[in-house]
């Protein structure tokens, strides 16, 4: 491998990475407040994808002007999903699984009914052009989509951190018995974390929708990554899951130059294994604090 070629995969994987963070962000907080792990979170970021293709289609603005118009097209499922998963039985952990998994079949499937099985790209000129610096490329698309999912992230953590319903949801993940003596709303702060990882899924998919093709079932790998991240960062750590995911890019891009693109998926699940097998998963330790 060539020193071009190297940079090339690190630069390429960081920036993925960033995105890979803001779509497991989402993931990280439901499951932070509510214990349940969302099998179907890929489904949705899927979902908000083509949400933003069609919207893209059907008025031919800017991509980046239809984040929010994706974001809004999950949110009213975050409502759906909190209700179902407030009316599972212990264990939370186990029921959440089943339901979800049936899910996001049901979301497979009707995505494949409404858009059929052929592999789409949001392929804007305006994302189109790329620059060169010192031999590496970079794309617009690329770009784009790793500074909305910083500033994304960024505001999500500055949200957790400083304004009031962000130390709610904070609480509310620590210890939900302690925060409800408290006086906080522990409800309302689960229905909000679960807005605003819906929110989050369907503005990730649209920008997912610029660098991949999108179809029906490319939510389970995205599922899949998402599970990684939270292994290795813990439950609703900002920073961390941005490194994680920062490091997951780069780990994909390697793979992919040096194996081949055919190994990306493999490589991923291995990391899985790897990381559900390791002692130091901060998931197998517990559920850790959010910063």
């Amino acid at each position: 491998m060539s020193l071009t070629t190297l940079l090339q995969a690190l630069v390429s994987g960081a920036l993925v990475g960033c995105l890979y963070a803001l779509i497991a962000a989402g993931f990280s907080l439901v499951l932070s407040v509510s214990r349940g792990l969302n099998l179907a979170h890929g489904e949705l970021v899927v979902l908000g994808g083509y949400a933003g293709y069609a919207a893209w289609l059907l008025l031919g603005v800017h991509p980046l002007l239809l984040v929010p118009l994706a974001a809004l097209a999950t949110l009213p499922l975050g409502l759906v999903w909190d209700r179902l998963t407030a009316r599972l039985a212990p264990p939370v952990e186990l029921w959440s699984c089943v339901l979800t998994f049936g899910l996001s079949l049901l979301l497979q499937s009707a995505m494949t009914g409404f858009w059929s099985g052929e592999y789409r790209l949001l392929a804007s000129p305006a994302l189109g052009r790329g620059v060169a610096l010192g031999g590496v490329a970079l794309s617009h698309a690329r770009l784009a989509a790793a500074l909305v999912a910083l500033a994304a992230v960024g505001a999500l953590a500055l949200g957790l951190r400083r304004a009031r319903w962000g130390r709610a949801i904070r609480a509310t993940s620590l210890d939900r018995d302690a925060a409800s003596l408290l006086g906080i709303d522990v409800e309302r702060a689960t229905r909000l974390a679960f807005i605003l990882s819906f929110g989050l899924a369907g503005g990730a998919g649209l920008l997912f929708a610029t660098i991949h093709y999108l179809y029906p079932a490319a939510g389970s790998e995205l599922t899949l990554l998402a599970i990684t991240l939270a292994l290795w960062a813990g439950i609703g750590r900002m920073r961390a899951l941005l490194l994680g995911g920062i490091a997951l890019g780069v780990v994909e891009a390697l793979t992919a130059a040096v194996a081949g693109t055919g190994w990306r998926e493999p490589a991923l699940a291995l990391l899985l294994l790897a990381s559900l097998l390791a002692r130091g998963g901060a998931l197998a330790r517990g559920f850790g604090r959010p910063s």
